[in-house]
């Protein structure tokens, strides 16, 4: 799937860090009467032991919160040593390693965590972020799924599930749990986003409409629902309506250059042909491996009969991309044009083979 076409807010977010002072949960010996006196208490050494573990728990998390991440996590290291059954320690022990792209290791972490708590929502949810960061997505699903058994007010694992569940293609399950997200957090933007796009995967394209309305609604900085929500309307037909969108995207993030080349295909569709080329060709100049441009500014350029420009803007799409079956069909018609029906017929057989279907139309012609 590419993730540049439908624009997930999926971000790892901080972990949590359970920044608690000593719990005073040291465990004591009862009174002991003594023969021939008074009733001594008698405090056994391990209390003592759990108060240097949590000194050294509470000056990790200090460290912690200053950035100090290795330090920190030498301090819950020690913590542990002294008391090995110290879930706090393991669990924010975890997130430092997830800070340092320490995946693996935050994952041992969090299982220690769980073994200890098995109902942590917070671990598990950590330990999601951390499966999802290696790529383990199935892994991460689980997580969420266990997170959300214990905690079903846990926005940001509804979110995180949500995205999976979209990567997977499963746009219903991807829908319902940013709706989720809105239900427990009801001015997130990007799950508004998110479940705009899993409208949109699903043909609702009026629906995705009024979702993107709302994220940009919530956060007017938000280039990336603009940009879709010029995607949607340009779907509808609203030419002029997608134009306006996505300059909004462009003039909030002006390298934007996704946007500018979305623009340009808008601008070519109101037959603002120079209007159209020059988008293109300042998406190139953001991205210059930018396939997707050279072969719409090739096919603005046919437009406007400039055959010899349309050819060396497909030969770069191609040159990009060896797949790309709509440079080649777009080259085809330069070449016919410039009277090479053999280079051309040629082209259009690599275009069916890409799976252009129209391109068995011009075919016909061929011998």
């Amino acid at each position: 799937m590419n993730r540049a076409l439908i624009f997930i807010c999926f971000l790892i977010s901080t972990m949590y860090c359970m920044a608690q002072e000593g719990t005073g949960d040291s465990t004591t010996v009862d009174t002991i009467v003594v023969a021939g006196g008074g009733a001594d208490t008698v405090v056994a050494a391990y209390e003592k032991i759990d108060q240097e573990a949590e000194e050294l728990y509470n000056r990790g998390i200090s460290k912690f919160q200053k950035g100090a991440t290795q330090a920190a996590i030498s301090d819950f290291t020690e913590a542990i040593a002294i008391k090995p059954t110290f879930t706090k320690a393991y669990y924010n022990r975890g997130s430092a390693k997830h800070v340092l792209k320490d995946y693996k290791g935050a994952i041992a972490d969090f299982d220690k965590a769980i073994a200890n708590d098995p109902l942590s929502a917070a671990a598990h949810f950590s330990r999601g972020q951390s499966n999802y960061a290696l790529g383990k997505k199935r892994d991460a699903l689980l997580d969420y799924n266990h997170c959300l058994s214990n905690d079903m007010t846990n926005a940001k694992a509804y979110y995180y599930r949500g995205g999976i569940k979209f990567e997977l293609e499963d746009y219903n399950g991807a829908k319902m749990d940013f709706s989720l997200v809105i239900k427990n957090d009801s001015k997130n933007a990007n799950a508004y986003n998110d479940r705009a796009s899993s409208k949109k995967k699903l043909g609702d394209d009026e629906g995705a409409k009024k979702d993107y309305a709302k994220a940009v609604q919530l956060n007017p900085k938000f280039a990336i629902a603009y940009n879709n929500l010029g995607s949607v309307k340009k779907k509808l037909g609203d030419y002029k309506g997608a134009v306006l969108e996505y300059s909004l995207a462009i003039k909030i993030k002006p390298d934007y250059y996704i946007a500018l080349n979305n623009r340009g295909s808008a601008k070519f569709e109101l037959e603002d042909y120079k209007g159209a080329i020059a988008d293109f060709t300042a998406s190139i100049k953001i991205k210059t491996d930018y396939a997707y441009a050279y072969n719409n500014r090739a096919a603005t350029k046919c437009k406007l009969e400039d055959y010899n420009g349309v050819i060396k803007d497909c030969n770069v799409a191609i040159k990009l991309n060896a797949k790309y079956g709509y440079a080649y069909l777009n080259r085809g018609i330069a070449k016919e044009m410039l009277r090479d029906p053999e280079g051309a017929c040629a082209d259009w057989t690599k275009a069916e083979e890409y799976g252009i279907k129209t391109a068995k139309s011009y075919l016909q012609d061929c011998n």
